[in-house]
């Protein structure tokens, strides 16, 4: 048999083969690879782009709320985003043109932004160089001019197409990266099933020759191993890195935006669901452009909501549960975990609906939620546990996206601590944010509250103020036995039927929350009163002494320089007919037994319906 017959004849040339296409199999594995790590690398560069971007934009706005706040107040602390954005824009811009130094487009885009910016800030300058100086008719006059608005709005409209631009892209090398992705995925089972039939053809046909073959299919079977642990491990290492840098990524796209967007939205929808009321009955064309407008804001919510609750997902096992036999079963955990100097004490509302939860992860919730408060009171203090049944509206639904209006069972915790700035409020439910010392906590704490009660359907809430405590509520969805059983039929909407004021019942609201203010104030004229409306309780009085002829007025309980309790006695004793409701974010156990406010006052806690507010006026109005 001549040599190539005996080649042949052996089988060498279907192994010979047969590695041939292994080899071209590995070198598509590593061409991918290479190819998936230029896509990634791409896509980090994308996103840095876009990070950068809305920092940008986040310091020019801070600059520009600086800028009013100071004109307003006069307090030189409201100049700090200023001094900030002019030290960091310049910088910020010349890194942006670093980093698209290859997009002829965006390096137009940032020539054309770098003398806009300039002006800008020469304006926001020449505004606040007016204004220490005491010539505030001619810093009225700078920004009636105009020039700083559409200065402005031009700076967004080219930001917001570089950003535009920017996901085009991310989007575009998303799809180069799953692609390599799938071409190594086929390549690394190609590999595999080469290798298979090899080994099998080599049993099959080279009887003689099983010792050697055995051997070198040992060998190919533990590179093959060996590079897939290898592909593992570094697959393993580049899913920790993305997953670090999209936590990075997200944390800087969503941190500046996401509480301001969250609060926009809430007042676009409150607005539209106080005009859907007023249009109840009316040309149904009208009320579909309504429902349309509200299904993209609740799908722009739902956005935000699943960037910032990133990574919160666990098994849990509902049961239904009592939650005041809940809460006194675990008031002995707690004041151990509490310690001393700590007082703690549980108010129990009767007639408690029951709720379906996770009984392990609440009682860890409850737990956690009191190891912050001992943290929050290291020289002693109280701990108040509160239960009560609760209704969350629309109006309320409307403030915050992710609430479905419904019954709820509250469980409150509220300290007597050191208290929360909203920088931090703000940021408290994000996973590993902490603001205690290096090794003293994870920073998971509220996360893992947030999650799980998010996941089963609930709704947190934090009141607090910097020294006087917080107050963390959960709303825990009420479980109806019944209701369990029975089909559900979905809900008829019906226009409510309130107790209505008079124009010529007037109104004054004392909030130092905007938003707040403004959506109350909205609501009360929906119900017929003439409102007023004041930032704190200084603005308040001022009113009072032009304004004889207000029949009520209703303040928030904390707020700076000058609390709700001050400025009633104040508002009291110039107009002793006057009437007050206090309105507040902490529980009313809570407020009464802290001291806060005299007992027997009228108080409506947060959050309210608006029937709720309109019983509660119309019993004060309408008392002698």
């Amino acid at each position: 048999m001549s040599p190539s017959r005996k080649f042949f004849a052996s089988g060498l040339f279907g192994i010979a083969l047969g590695f041939a296409v292994l080899a071209l199999a590995a070198y598509v594995a590593v061409h991918a690879e290479f190819q998936r790590r230029a896509a990634g690398a791409w896509m980090r560069h994308t996103l840095m782009v876009q990070s950068d971007l809305y920092q940008f934009s986040g310091l020019l706005q801070g600059a520009e709320s600086g800028q009013r706040g100071f004109m307003i107040t006069r307090d030189e602390r409201y100049l700090e985003p200023c001094s900030e954005a002019s030290a960091k824009l310049s910088g910020l811009l010349d890194q942006l043109s670093e980093l698209v130094r290859d997009n002829p487009q965006q390096l137009q885009s940032i020539a054309e932004i770098r003398p806009l910016l300039g002006e800008r800030l020469e304006i926001i300058n020449d505004t606040i160089a007016a204004t220490r100086a005491g010539q505030f008719d001619k810093a009225v006059d700078i920004i009636k001019s105009g020039r700083g608005k559409a200065l402005m709005d031009r700076l967004r409209a080219v930001i917001g197409a570089m950003i535009e631009s920017e996901g085009s892209l991310l989007e575009s090398r998303e799809r180069e990266l799953n692609a390599a992705g799938g071409q190594f995925d086929a390549a690394i089972w190609t590999v595999g099933a080469i290798i298979l039939v090899l080994g099998i053809f080599s049993l099959l046909n080279a009887k003689k020759q099983m010792t050697s073959l055995q051997t070198s299919r040992d060998s190919l079977k533990s590179a093959y191993d060996q590079l897939i642990a290898e592909t593992t491990r570094r697959e393993a290492l580049e899913s920790q890195l993305r997953q670090a840098q999209k936590l990075e990524a997200l944390g800087h796209l969503t941190g500046g935006i996401a509480h301001d967007f969250n609060n926009m939205l809430g007042v676009i929808v409150a607005s539209l669901h106080l005009l859907q009321r007023k249009l109840a009955g009316s040309d149904g064309e009208f009320v579909q452009l309504i429902d349309s407008a509200m299904d993209g804001a609740d799908r722009a919510a739902a956005m935000v909501r699943r960037l910032l609750a990133f990574s919160r997902r666990q098994p849990l096992s509902p049961r239904p549960l009592d939650p005041n036999k809940f809460v006194s079963s675990i008031s002995d955990m707690v004041r151990r975990a509490l310690g001393g100097g700590i007082e703690l004490e549980t108010v129990l509302a009767g007639g408690l609906w029951s709720t379906k939860i996770d009984q392990h992860e609440l009682e860890s919730a409850i737990v956690n939620l009191a190891v912050n408060a001992r943290d929050a009171m290291p020289n002693g203090g109280k701990l108040t546990i509160e239960t009560a049944n609760c209704y969350l509206d629309d109006a309320y639904a409307a403030e915050n996206m992710e609430v479905k209006p419904g019954q709820y069972v509250m469980i409150a915790v509220t300290d007597t601590g050191q208290g929360m700035s909203p920088e931090v409020i703000s940021q408290a439910f994000d996973p590993f944010f902490t603001t205690k010392p290096t090794g003293k906590g994870t920073g998971l704490g509220l996360s893992q509250v947030h999650g799980f009660v998010k996941q089963s359907g609930g709704h947190v809430k934090i009141y607090s103020e910097p020294g006087l405590g917080t107050c963390i509520k959960l709303y825990l969805p009420r479980f109806d036995h019944a209701e369990a059983s029975a089909p559900v039929s979905a809900p008829r909407s019906k226009p409510l039927q309130l107790p209505l004021g008079r124009p010529e019942e007037i109104v004054l609201i004392v909030e130092d929350d905007d938003t707040a203010r403004r959506v109350t104030a909205q609501g009360i004229r929906e119900l017929g009163y003439t409102v007023l409306e004041a930032e704190n309780g200084r603005a308040a009085i001022d009113i009072i002494r032009q304004r004889p002829d207000i029949n009520l007025m209703l303040t928030d309980v904390v707020m700076p320089d000058m609390d709700g309790a001050r400025l009633a006695r104040e508002a009291v004793f110039r107009r002793h007919s006057l009437r007050v409701l206090f309105i507040t974010g902490y529980t009313r156990n809570a407020i009464l037994h802290n001291g806060v406010l005299d007992p027997g006052v009228k108080l409506l806690s947060k959050p309210f319906t608006l029937e709720q507010l309109a019983v509660k006026m119309r019993e004060i109005l309408d008392s002698n």
